[in-house]
């Protein structure tokens, strides 16, 4: 099957999730919107109120991390134990199980960026801020795309052989969650602890995306895109090595 004919099964089943999901209900979409709002609005009261963290417009700095961070977890926990749970349809037809899991991290992405309008431009309205940055923002998206489908690749391939690995991640994340910049500037970590931060590939995925949303500095926002595509590129190239040695296994084990 060619390289074309692919992608168009990745769209037509990306769209088709879309649909089956908002089918005769706004239920889907309302939650899609609500998740990210309800964790915003509980950590925005917890870490600007309770705590009083001193920052100026700390709404949009929490927001430029938190959704690519809810979009990055959500997408990894949904899609590693994709091929494990669709063995049967992968057994019985002849479809590139990569087809499958590009259309789920599409739908995923989908779905963040409508919560990303629906959610950050309000805020944005309500500050002094300059809507021609939010124009970088699609640059800032490819890493953060990029690296997701790679690190989901990874994973649901490794599921195949470790079917514990799912769980495994759900408390991975909750320990990320601490080491990685989504509630704090990572200026407030410590010095002889900034090696955590600096060795953690999940903040380099989603520093584009903040950096456009609350420093406005072109200088600071390039770095950060480059450094994040280098991370892209190595889950990336981490994913097709670990299909390419480990695929002809995968049916036998599947």
């Amino acid at each position: 099957m060619s390289l074309n004919e692919e992608l168009i099964q990745i769209r037509e089943l990306t769209l088709a999730s879309i649909k089956s999901r908002y089918r005769k209900t706004w239920a889907g979409f309302i939650w899609v919107i609500l998740n990210p709002l309800l964790m915003f609005g509980v950590q925005s009261l917890v870490f600007k109120k309770f705590l009083k963290l001193d920052l100026p417009d700390y709404f949009l700095f929490l927001i430029g991390g938190l959704l690519p961070w809810i979009f990055l977890t959500t997408t990894i926990q949904m899609g590693t134990p994709v091929f494990v749970n669709l063995s049967q349809l992968l057994r019985s037809f002849k479809i590139n199980p990569m087809v499958i899991l590009s259309s789920q991290v599409l739908d995923g992405f989908l779905n963040f960026i409508a919560s990303f309008i629906l959610i950050l431009l309000p805020l944005y309205l309500l500050s002094d801020r300059s809507f021609l940055s939010l124009l970088l923002i699609p640059i800032a998206l490819v890493p953060l795309f990029l690296g997701s489908l790679g690190i989901t690749i990874t994973l649901s391939i490794l599921n195949v052989f470790f079917r514990d690995l799912n769980f495994v991640m759900g408390f991975i994340f909750n320990l990320l969650f601490f080491l990685t910049p989504v509630f704090y500037p990572k200026e407030f970590v410590p010095h002889e602890y900034q090696w955590m931060i600096n060795f953690n590939p999940i903040n380099y995925l989603i520093d584009p995306f903040r950096s456009v949303i609350y420093q406005n500095d072109i200088g600071i926002f390039f770095i950060a895109v480059l450094k994040g595509m280098a991370v892209a590129i190595g889950f990336i190239s981490l994913s097709f090595y670990t299909w390419r040695r480990r695929r002809n296994e995968f049916y036998r084990i599947l």
